[in-house]
């Protein structure tokens, strides 16, 4: 299981360009700031303030967009992300076939965060 967002000394990340939440940066006890993205995962080790909040600004919601899988007992299911909520995500089925990106909403499947069963593609 990945390691959880710390709730303590951590806050939300609003990309300045729009005010957008793209991620949280946590405030290591050691020092330093420790980027999560909106699914909760680190991104880096303890850095300083203005580069893990470039790191987050860079990532954005573009990852989003990426292919991701769900493991469903074991198997790989092709999935969109449909919607991020600071606890959840929720997740549809990629639609077989289709030309542009869609997905089953009928399906719908809603993980919490943080989760080891939702994972991009591995390039070859």
């Amino acid at each position: 299981m990945p390691t959880p967002l710390p709730q303590e000394n951590t806050f939300d990340h609003l990309r300045r360009l729009d005010g957008e939440h793209v991620g949280y940066i946590h405030m290591a006890p050691e020092g330093g700031f420790v980027p999560f993205d909106l699914l909760h995962r680190q991104r880096a080790e303890a850095m300083e303030l203005e580069d893990a909040e470039s790191l987050l600004d860079e990532l954005g919601l573009r990852m989003f967009t990426e292919n991701w899988w769900l493991d469903v007992d074991g198997e790989r299911m092709q999935v969109l992300i449909q919607e991020v909520r600071r606890d959840r995500v929720h997740v549809a089925p990629s639609a077989e076939g289709a030309i542009a990106k869609s997905a089953d909403m009928r399906a719908s499947v809603v993980l919490l965060l943080p989760t080891d069963r939702l994972y991009q593609q591995e390039l070859p």
